[in-house]
């Protein structure tokens, strides 16, 4: 028992000094100029190992032990910056709007948020534009997936069929592969037409009294 008491003292003292240290004003705000400093570094590691979320954690934490904190800011708004272009590639326009409008309240003058900013608002009235004329146009975009699908299935088995000659040399294997080619060419014009008429849709637009039910969709875009 007195073992656990002797080992517990230097617990105790150091949860004493850091009270009597929060106390102290002179120590409790060298304190948190050491915390501040420990977030905002552990924010510029993750930043460095592209960790977004965990970065954008350390710097808020920081500046909420020090709203004003220079580097806190300017790392927040920088990685709110790059969520915002990761969101705008992949589409999510509203996200990126979000992310844009938060990194600007941390770095208002900034010039690349200020850029990108406009680029997903340029976007976004597109995208208004495109469904206000063309309301099935991401239902008739899913059909090139499956283009695409029968696409790398060719290519795969061409592969295949060139690999398979290479072992045992014979020529059917050519011949196979010599009609995987034909396959290929052919999906790709079809695709070719196909992107063709996806264009013209999108940008001359249909009434929507007119426009096919989303059941319809593959009619919409006829394959030759």
């Amino acid at each position: 028992m007195a073992a656990r008491r002797t080992s517990s003292q230097p617990l105790l003292g150091a949860a004493l000094c850091l009270a009597i240290c929060l106390c102290t004003p002179g120590c409790a705000s060298s304190l948190s100029r050491w915390l501040v400093d420990l977030r905002t570094s552990q924010g510029d590691q993750a930043m460095a190992q592209n960790h977004l979320t965990e970065a954008e954690n350390e710097y808020a934490l920081a500046l909420r032990l020090q709203p004003g904190n220079v580097h806190a800011r300017a790392g927040l708004a920088r990685v709110l910056f790059l969520k915002a272009k990761v969101e705008f590639v992949n589409g999510k326009l509203d996200d990126a709007q979000k992310a844009v409008a938060a990194a600007l309240k941390y770095q208002p003058n900034d010039p690349a948020t200020q850029a990108l900013g406009s680029q997903i608002e340029q976007a976004a009235i597109r995208r208004e534009i495109v469904v206000a004329n063309y309301p099935v146009y991401v239902a008739a975009a899913y059909s090139f997936n499956d283009s695409l699908k029968t696409v790398e299935t060719t290519k795969k088995d061409l592969q295949k069929q060139l690999l398979a000659f290479r072992s045992d040399y014979d020529s059917a294997h050519l011949r196979r592969a010599i009609i995987e080619s034909y396959d290929l060419e052919q999906e790709m014009h079809r695709i070719t037409l196909h992107l063709i008429n996806y264009r013209k849709l999108v940008e001359s637009g249909v009434s929507k009294a007119s426009a096919p039910t989303r059941a319809e969709t593959p009619n919409l875009l006829p394959v030759p």
